[in-house]
């Protein structure tokens, strides 16, 4: 009797041996945990591979939302504290795995991942960091996620390269502006500018002569400016990629120079030299 006891309870262990392996091997598949678990969510660098060396400032906020198996979505926001070099959380971020997470910066109330006003006060670095509309989106398999941001709005850098016309010395100029649309939406991978046109005042580095803004993808973008008292516009008529940085010189050109300049001949000429993706590790 006492043997087959023993045999029994041996055949039981056997049974649920290959139950304990499999629990062991599938800690990262998309297995339901059943229960709710916190999560601490990590953010990666903003800093781009075009020279910039964007790093998170103070109280910048990002949006997250999150979904769990259940299907249940909560909103929640990320707020940077630059003394601690970390993220505090509005509140437990609490989650039944599998789920999704989404992410977009800049967060905040009126927010979201799917659409961003284009501010046209972009004159300082910290400014111009604000118009660098981010998100992300995926899987949600573990309770300690890494979270890359990736860059869906174009940047522009124009450099004044030539003004040749106005002799030696750069003429005066003044009410530099790069015009967009105000708004974009996104929809998986595209993303659209919409509404009216607006004039961003860029950042301005005098020393090199050039203007850099963070503008609508997926379209173009006109310059309007005032050299010498006149008023001057150019043109790029290409579509801008989202995600890309592009450089272009730009060449001061006076109509009332003595040339062979034919009739119609735009006064200023931007020449796109160089394009750069900005999300490239």
């Amino acid at each position: 009797m006492i043997m087959n006891k023993t045999l029994i309870k041996a055949l039981w262990l056997a049974a649920f041996v290959p139950l304990f392996a499999a629990c062991s091997s599938e800690e990262d598949s998309l297995v339901p945990s059943g229960e709710p678990q916190e999560v601490q969510v990590s953010i990666d660098t903003r800093a781009t591979t075009d020279g910039d060396t964007w790093t998170w400032e103070n109280n910048d906020v990002i949006g997250l939302n999150v979904t769990g198996y259940n299907g249940t979505s909560s909103s929640y926001t990320l707020t940077y504290n630059a003394q601690k070099r970390s993220w505090t959380r509005s509140e437990p971020i609490i989650v039944t795995l599998p789920g999704t997470i989404t992410a977009w910066y800049p967060g905040g109330i009126g927010t979201s991942a799917n659409s961003f006003t284009i501010p046209e006060n972009q004159t300082t670095s910290g400014n111009l960091c604000k118009a660098d509309f981010m998100t992300y989106s995926g899987d949600l398999i573990s309770t300690t996620p890494s979270v890359t941001l990736e860059h869906r709005l174009s940047k522009v850098i124009v450099t004044i390269s030539d003004w040749t016309d106005y002799g030696e010395t750069m003429p005066e100029v003044k009410d530099f502006f790069i015009q967009t649309k105000e708004s974009i939406t996104v929809n998986g991978s595209t993303v659209t500018g919409d509404g009216n046109t607006i004039d961003i005042f860029p950042l301005q580095d005098e020393a090199a002569h050039s203007y850099t803004a963070i503008v609508a993808p997926n379209a173009g973008f006109n310059i309007t400016l005032v050299v010498a008292g006149k008023d001057k516009t150019a043109s790029y008529t290409g579509s801008l990629a989202s995600g890309n940085a592009y450089s272009f010189n730009l060449t001061l050109k006076d109509t009332n120079a003595l040339d062979t300049r034919s009739a119609g001949t735009s006064d200023c000429e931007l020449e796109l030299v160089e394009v750069r993706n900005i999300n490239e590790k």
